[in-house]
């Protein structure tokens, strides 16, 4: 198959989910485009390899989160783009369905007669991210409705649907798609990426002391529910003093003031953006992961990705049962499930803490769960015959 995807995202950010279907589809002996926005290219396009992926990366003229995927002037290159391209493609995926995505999307699907598919990998319009996540100035100017009008109206006019979570599928149908035209994908592993490192090691690498619990917590910019695991931490620390949490990304400053608040200045150590190599190397270091999770729309509607990354690692996770996080943790053991009450999330983390057995148990299963269940490989496969699935149905109509 020759395969046609559109991103709103950059290169960095298109990571993992546009790229690691590309990539695995290649590697599957597929073609693969890969339409992204340009970081900070204002005029020229750019077309090159990346990883037998054939990359186009387009420029933009709006800065910040407007860049990725409402910049007029970005939907206006893409389709002038397509509208040279000479590739035959089968059939185009976009991600999301923010208007320099889903026009160009359209509009490359009408003039080459072929189905597009939309992936939906996040609850961003009413009741979700749109409520939590946006500036003060962009709920004046209402427009979490045009945020949710681009996050539903396209789903049912699509030949297909792939979601990151099964709240996302239920949420499809009650939007008009039929049941068999969605294919459920959640986040996927870059297994020979995150391998599991000796904890020793890794701390003598990074400068942790051998014998302090270390607790961890990986995130690029999106630190929500942290204020649970500081009530817990806050807890735990009068046990074990000598504790440690390790923060990645680069939080908001209302994290900063609140470990101020709780007074974890000495427990608490960010370590900002760091790339994946040395990201390795810190979460390494730790026991065991975190991730706190509000029972909200927005969480129930997501795959948070780090959960892959914590399997790979081979370290026991604590997390709340919300959306699918739920059902891992029901059907496989690694971890353990915490209340949302700090008391109880304390407790889950001294069990571990104290339990070496458990943990490494639970660790080991968890890189087993990642290798079995979510490997990108396993999951593109998937990809590939829904892909042949709904070329074949449209070819019949």
């Amino acid at each position: 198959m020759n395969i046609l995807m559109i991103s709103p995202k950059p290169p960095r950010g298109a990571v993992p989910r546009p790229y690691a279907m590309a990539k695995h589809l290649v590697q599957l002996d597929h073609q693969v485009t890969l339409v992204m926005v340009s970081e900070t290219e204002r005029w020229r396009t750019e077309v090159y390899n990346w990883d037998g992926i054939r990359a186009v990366v387009i420029p933009h003229l709006l800065n910040g989160r407007l860049s990725y995927g409402w910049d007029p002037y970005d939907t206006f290159r893409r389709i002038l783009f397509l509208n040279r391209d000479s590739e035959q493609y089968d059939l185009v995926h976009c991600f999301e369905t923010r208007p320099s995505v889903i026009h160009p999307c359209q509009w490359v699907s009408l003039k080459k007669h072929i189905p597009f598919v939309t992936d939906w990998n996040d609850w961003f319009g009413r009741g979700g991210l749109v409520k939590y996540n946006r500036p003060s100035w962009y709920h004046i100017l209402r427009l979490e409705r045009i945020e949710t009008f681009y996050e539903e109206a396209f789903r049912a006019k699509a030949a297909g649907l792939t979601v990151i979570s099964s709240v996302l599928g239920q949420r499809a149908i009650e939007l008009g798609v039929k049941p068999d035209r969605i294919s459920h994908i959640p986040g996927g592993v870059f297994l020979d990426l995150f391998v599991p490192r000796p904890q020793n090691e890794c701390r003598q690498r990074m400068g942790f002391p051998l014998e302090i619990p270390i607790l961890g917590f990986s995130s690029s910019d999106t630190h929500f529910d942290l204020e649970i695991i500081m009530q817990a931490l806050k807890i735990v620390s009068r046990s074990f003093p000598t504790i440690k949490l390790i923060i990645s990304g680069n939080p908001r400053p209302g994290v900063r003031e609140m470990v101020a608040r709780y007074d974890l200045k000495q427990q608490i150590c960010f370590i900002g953006y760091v790339n994946y190599e040395e990201l390795l190397w810190y979460l390494g270091c730790a026991n065991l992961f975190l991730l706190p999770m509000a029972d909200l729309p927005h969480n129930r509607g997501r795959w948070p990705n780090k959960i892959g990354e914590y399997m790979c690692l081979g370290r026991p996770t604590i997390a709340n049962p919300v959306g699918d996080i739920k059902e891992l943790f029901q059907k496989h053991q690694v971890g353990l499930s915490a209340d949302w009450d700090p008391v109880d999330l304390a407790e889950k983390i001294m069990i571990l803490l104290e339990d070496h057995e458990m943990a490494a148990r639970l660790g080991e299963n968890a890189r087993e769960v990642a290798e079995t269940e979510y490997d990108w490989r396993i999951l593109t496969g998937k990809l590939e015959q829904f892909y042949s699935r709904i070329i074949q149905y449209e070819k019949s109509l």
